[in-house]
């Protein structure tokens, strides 16, 4: 194992240092991708029982997605400029990883890797630009439109021109003031949202039996994230009133870390509403033979 190891790292190490350096450089956006390798593992290790009691055995065909692995990521370092792309290296990478644990661990336990596989390919990895934006400008145009709304519906003066809120101050001197207030892909709520589509997706397949209630609980950090992002410029528009330096900087920074609570609190709060739709048979039984 230690020598699959370090012959695994050996041979991806270009996209191992690169998503390392990303994830440091950029801890705000992408830390969570040093995070998720483990939690990939533990998933495998809660369904060890499963997979040990199934009979673990050597597997040849794993060799079929290991070397497919393999193949893609030469493919990728050294064929076309087309094709030397984060993305792919790091299904390349992932696809090795579950061959290796297919040879390894046998048939049993295709069932039990594929979750975690997925997990470690979506979560694991930097996301580039291009395909984040698909999602990112989607949600800055919502944020922005949302909190201009709510600053009209404070009779504040404002007016909204694509992702700028222009918010008019009217001064002593009856002259007006504007104070912009840029909605940019940082305030989008794209750093919120990776953070809980991971914690969402754990949480989904420990608590959850139902993949209706799993859905629901991941889907929901779209709306969560995009509802405390909208309050977030709010904030800092209320800020800028105040002084215009307060919406950048530090402050900007703080508003969304002091954010974070709630918003966890609003998540944790879909969890228990889905937990709540449903009455568990067994506990309701052992409930009723109490009561006699």
């Amino acid at each position: 194992m230690g020598l699959l190891l370090v012959s695994f790292v050996a041979y991806f190490w270009d996209f191992l240092l690169r998503q390392f350096q990303w994830a440091i450089q950029e801890t705000d956006d992408w830390g969570h991708t040093l995070v998720a390798p483990f939690i990939a593992a533990w998933f495998l290790r809660r369904a060890w029982p499963q997979i040990e009691s199934a009979g673990a055995r050597i597997c040849w065909w794993g060799l079929l997605p290991l070397a497919l692995g393999l193949m893609w990521y030469a493919v990728c370092i050294f064929g076309p400029s087309v094709l030397h792309h984060h993305n792919l290296r790091g299904f390349a990478a992932v696809c090795s990883l579950g061959g290796v644990g297919m040879l390894l661990l046998g048939p049993a336990s295709i069932r039990h890797l594929i979750f975690p596989m997925i997990f470690l390919l979506i979560f694991g990895q930097t996301i580039s630009d291009r395909l984040m934006a698909y999602v990112t400008h989607p949600m800055q145009s919502i944020t922005a439109f949302g909190a201009h709304m709510l600053l009209v519906l404070g009779t504040l003066d404002a007016e909204l021109e694509g992702n700028v809120i222009r918010i008019y101050v009217m001064g002593d001197d009856m002259s007006s003031t504007i104070i912009p207030l840029n909605v940019a892909e940082a305030c989008s709520g794209m750093r919120m949202l990776m953070a809980f589509l991971a914690i969402g997706t754990t949480m989904a397949f420990v608590s959850f039996q139902r993949w209706w209630q799993r859905v629901l609980l991941i889907g929901s950090a779209f709306p969560v994230a995009l509802v405390v992002n909208i309050v977030r410029v709010l904030v800092l528009g209320l800020l800028s009133l105040i002084d215009p330096d307060l919406g950048t900087g530090e402050v900007h920074t703080m508003v969304g870390v002091f954010l974070l609570v709630p918003a966890w609190l609003l998540f944790l709060g879909v969890a228990e509403i889905l937990k709540r739709l449903v009455i568990d048979p067994s506990n309701d039984a052992l409930s009723s033979g109490a009561a006699s």
